[in-house]
């Protein structure tokens, strides 16, 4: 069930980190601005794995304020072993969000051979979406989650 719960929630830090911080630069989360200088290599044309890959620690980092939420809550419920499973599944999602983000973004940018470069029709669809995205970097910030585009109103087809 927490893997459910925490799934819009990860597809909102994606969003939001790839809009606020990649793109536009924040100082308290990124004081070096290294993000947005990393992307922007990106977007003119570097396509090696330290711009297009999503490391565990930046992924970690960016969740980090969701669980010292829930450390706090546990403490506060008198047990923080009542956090244990959402956290657990908190943290499995941050596992599994970085490998997509990774896997899907090497192969859209042919980078690598891997398995969702062989899905076909998938592939096709996040491909379009991206170069869309690099084309314009105002639209398609959702890089695993494209709904996000959507419910904000930047999704270009």
């Amino acid at each position: 069930m927490w893997f459910i719960i925490w799934a819009p929630l990860v597809a909102l830090l994606e969003y939001g980190t790839h809009r606020w911080i990649q793109h536009r630069g924040n100082r308290i989360l990124d004081p070096k601005l290294e993000h947005l200088k990393d992307h922007g290599a990106h977007h003119r044309g570097a396509d090696d794995r330290t711009y297009v890959d999503a490391p565990l620690k930046d992924v970690l980092l960016i969740a980090s304020p969701v669980f010292i939420l829930l450390a706090a809550w546990g403490l506060a419920a008198g047990a923080l072993t009542a956090v244990v499973t959402p956290g657990a599944a908190l943290l499995i999602w941050i596992f599994l969000h970085s490998y997509l983000w990774t896997c899907i973004h090497r192969a859209v940018h042919g980078i690598e051979s891997n398995w969702f470069g062989r899905t076909g029709p998938l592939l096709r669809f996040y491909r379009a979406r991206h170069l869309k995205h690099h084309a314009n970097a105002r639209v398609n910030f959702g890089a695993v989650f494209p709904w996000t585009d959507y419910l904000f109103l930047t999704a270009r087809s």
